[in-house]
């Protein structure tokens, strides 16, 4: 209980040093606020203070560097979700209107660029030396490697369960493992123990990866009002871990996607289960993969109760 009391202050001050960014983030302000007016858990940001505490224990105040990290980092997730939203189309997140709804595309790809240049000038006044500097800006290219892999497979009904998994590394799981590493090397000025790291990058990129497979398995649950719309993946021929399951379980699912006909293949999941329940059974397998790389770390009891707690949340969910 300390220490989820001690994270909760932590996150307050995170979300007070997101919205001292507004003023850096003219004209865009407006727009920015509403981002943070709409944002989540703020899931990334917990990963780097706790695996920050990993080495600074229960200290009362949590070093302002972290904190500003873990702002930093959740401004990028920030970022690549505006990008997202014009790329994909999206009118609504989280039942609000995008932010190129309300000022355009144009404005909100400037809107993104803009925290995405706040992010690098930040990190770098707090790095401690080139090597995170480095691995911070490399973590761009990773997702921008993950989502062009998703583009490449647009379409394309032979698409593979290992490219989809590939892809979702890159795009979502690649800063969930990020988080975790620079929290780390933070607390250590750099010089994380070399084990510790490796169990902590694999937890992060396992955690993501079952993350973004429990969001593909949410667009096809229409009763779950989760903010956004549904079907819009395979609509536009995004085809996740659902549709590639049912395409290897069924020759004829192959034309159905073809066809690009939406409706029957909700109906043809809908009608055959097992393609949703081998995706849930995916990523708790990842979860389960996260949780033993958990227990081989090292680290603070409370520190890993609070992961530990995480995953059990996040798995009952899925």
């Amino acid at each position: 209980m300390k220490q989820e009391v001690i994270l909760a202050g932590d996150l307050q001050r995170v979300k007070g040093r997101l919205h001292a960014e507004q003023a850096a983030l003219e004209p865009y302000a407006d727009q920015y606020r509403m981002l943070l007016d709409n944002h989540g858990k703020m899931l990334r940001a917990s990963l780097v203070i706790l695996f920050a505490r990993v080495n600074d224990g229960e200290a009362v105040r949590l070093d302002e560097s972290t904190v500003t990290a873990a702002s930093c980092i959740e401004m990028l997730h920030l970022a690549t979700l505006v990008h997202d939203d014009v790329v994909d189309g999206a009118a609504i997140r989280r039942n609000s209107p995008t932010v190129q709804t309300i000022v355009g595309n144009k404005a909100a790809i400037y809107l993104g660029d803009l925290i995405l240049s706040r992010y690098i000038e930040i990190m770098s006044e707090i790095a401690p030396d080139l090597d995170f500097m480095h691995e911070q800006a490399s973590i761009l290219g990773r997702i921008l490697n993950g989502e062009l892999s998703q583009e490449s497979a647009r379409h394309r009904v032979t698409t593979t369960v290992e490219h989809y998994i590939e892809a979702i590394r890159g795009k979502t799981a690649a800063l969930f493992e990020h988080s975790c590493v620079t929290g780390l090397r933070l607390s250590t000025g750099n010089k994380p123990d070399e084990t510790l790291l490796r169990a902590a990058a694999g937890f992060g990129m396992h955690l993501g990866i079952a993350f973004q497979i429990a969001d593909d398995i949410e667009d096809f649950n229409l009763a779950d009002d989760t903010g956004k719309p549904k079907l819009e993946d395979i609509g536009d021929g995004i085809y996740t871990l659902p549709v590639l399951l049912a395409r290897d379980m069924s020759p004829e699912f192959s034309g159905l996607l073809q066809s690009n006909d939406v409706s029957a293949v909700l109906d043809f999941l809908d009608s055959n289960p097992e393609a949703i329940r081998r995706s849930k059974q995916m990523a708790r397998e990842h979860i389960a993969e996260a949780e033993r790389l958990l227990h081989s770390m090292d680290i603070p009891d409370g520190i890993e109760e609070l992961l530990e707690s995480m995953l059990e949340r996040f798995s009952r969910g899925i």
